[in-house]
């Protein structure tokens, strides 16, 4: 908020700051595009090291077991899928306006993308879960391998539901609301002090 003088009437008054909203926007929106950024190549480097590290165990021991196998070509197939993915989000970057709201519009699209691709991974999880299990069973493992490795599986499980609800819905609707406040904020009859929170 300005705070401005108003000499007709000897009182002070108040205004949006516009470029320091706009600067709050534009960082919010390099925050939401890097965070998605860095999450597509954190899932892609992770899942092309598992393919690789179960590939070479099998060319190693010359066993191609059909479990390994079914979960290293998910994992390839996923990761060219979040590639393919980031190069479709990449190509819709410049087709926003560059507004306030506009940029705002970019920050919740990139909010909306991570929250759906966490919500996938999570389902990812789950595969990769069933997958291992069998695998153990397959083998003959104890049961108790087993059942910790599901334990494991269970807490990392419920470690990324919280980061989800957490992070990436709270982001987003955070985000939202300041969307639907700054479309408000185009009325010019309203009190502009209830906006001291966006900048």
């Amino acid at each position: 908020m300005k705070k401005i003088w108003d000499a007709q009437n000897g009182q002070a008054l108040y205004a949006i700051d516009e470029e320091a909203l706009h600067n709050r926007v534009l960082n919010k929106k390099d925050k939401a595009a890097k965070i998605a950024s860095w999450t597509e190549w954190m899932l892609i480097g992770s899942l092309l090291f598992s393919t690789g590290i179960i590939m070479t165990a099998a060319i190693y021991k010359s066993k191609y077991e059909m479990v390994p196998m079914a979960m290293a070509a998910l994992m390839a197939i996923v990761s060219a899928i979040i590639y393919q993915r980031r190069v479709k989000r990449l190509s819709w970057q410049n087709n926003f306006e560059n507004s306030i709201i506009g940029n705002m519009d970019q920050a919740l699209a990139n909010a909306d993308y991570q929250v759906k691709l966490s919500r996938s991974v999570r389902w990812l999880l789950l595969a990769v879960a069933g997958l291992t299990v069998a695998g153990l069973i397959a083998s003959g493992a104890q049961w108790w391998t087993g059942a910790l490795v599901a334990l494991f599986f269970v807490v990392v499980y419920y470690g990324a539901r919280w980061e989800y609800r957490t992070f990436y819905v709270s982001q987003k609707k955070n985000l939202q609301d300041m969307r639907n406040k700054l479309e408000t904020w185009k009325d010019s009859d309203i009190d502009h002090s209830e906006y001291d929170g966006l900048i």
